[in-house]
């Protein structure tokens, strides 16, 4: 009977701390001026989303964005680090660059009481990052092209024979390497890119010109690709259809506080907030997959994988080993 009282107001206090912990940064957010600069490979279009739910929950804070590639905001920040200090509070991007920046003494550790209603190994266990957006890649096909039947079923069916030359990839991301290494080891998942690597792949730049075009029927199959872009044009009625192995990757968009930010309570407050329901939903509404147990995407189909038990890709150890992974230079694995 005790154990149970003892539950239940544990149920009561522990949100109560959460919400005073919250109203303690808002104010003490408000004294550091009310912004937060964000660093972030977010779109424009989708930062408005997110921003929309973020001013009405806290009207008096000014969230900046700053639009950066991948690779452009990785070199920007390396630059302001060297120079003294990093001008952004939050970084946007995917674990690689996160996992460098890491390394080199760049980032902060934070971490987020959200971050418990996350996907299982969705956030570095140091507190370094978090997991915000999930993709899982699973294989894209034409329906005009090829059978749902006669399409690979699994990622080691894409070594098969009769599927040289017939599948197209995204030539400038490093996971079809990283995912198998996450999943099967170095020496299996480098053993499997090599021989993936061999299947004559069509090598194509972004996930989304590489659909498009086999919506064109450049050819029939897509390899290791991103569920949503798929599920988009397949509701829009294109000739686009997609599988997925028994145990699809997931990859993963990730957010981190710099080291010695200018804004270090409203840093802590934004990354509350991408993984609070109210942020996990305004990332549904701009088509992202959320991360946060209970919060659906756009998409049954997609819920229903997520229900299942996708690995997440984790890059582990040296960024170095990761940097030419990509198929636009498997030439170094191959030879």
């Amino acid at each position: 009977m005790m154990m149970r009282q003892l539950l239940f107001l544990l149920a009561l206090i522990v949100p109560m701390i959460a919400r005073a912990q919250s109203v303690d940064l808002v104010s003490q957010a408000k004294k550091e001026g009310g912004e937060i600069i964000l660093y972030t490979t977010m779109t424009v279009g989708d930062f408005e989303v997110l921003n929309k739910a973020f001013k009405e929950k806290y009207p008096s804070l000014n969230l900046r964005h700053v639009y950066l590639s991948s690779s452009r905001q990785t070199a920007r920040v390396m630059q302001e680090f060297r120079a003294g200090r990093v001008q952004g509070d939050v970084l946007g991007n995917s674990p690689e660059p996160l996992m460098y920046l890491k390394q080199q003494g760049v980032l902060g550790q934070y971490r987020s009481p959200e971050a418990k209603n996350l996907l299982s190994g969705a956030w570095d266990t140091d507190g370094f990052w978090s997991g915000i957006t999930t993709d899982l890649l699973v294989t894209g096909f034409n329906p005009r092209l090829l059978s749902k039947s006669a399409v690979p079923k699994s990622y080691d069916e894409y070594l098969r024979p009769q599927f040289k030359s017939q599948i197209a990839v995204n030539r400038g991301v490093p996971y079809p390497l990283t995912g198998m290494v996450s999943l099967r080891g170095d020496e299996q998942g480098v053993a499997y890119f090599k021989k993936l690597s061999q299947q004559d792949l069509k090598l194509v730049e972004g996930y989304s010109h590489t659909i498009n075009m086999m919506a064109a029927g450049e050819y029939p199959l897509t390899g290791f690709m991103q569920v949503s872009k798929l599920d988009a044009m397949k509701r829009k009625e294109a000739p686009v259809d997609w599988l997925t192995a028994a145990q699809p990757l997931a990859t993963i968009s990730t957010i981190a506080i710099v080291k010695n930010p200018f804004h270090p309570a409203g840093a802590q407050l934004l990354i509350d907030f991408y993984l609070s329901p109210e942020g996990q939903r305004a990332l549904a509404a701009a088509g992202k997959i959320p991360l946060r147990k209970g919060v659906k995407s756009q998409s049954k189909d997609i819920d229903q994988l997520m229900e299942g038990n996708p690995h997440v890709i984790r890059a582990e150890g040296s960024y170095d080993k990761y940097n030419n992974s990509s198929f636009h230079d498997s030439n170094l694995l191959v030879n």
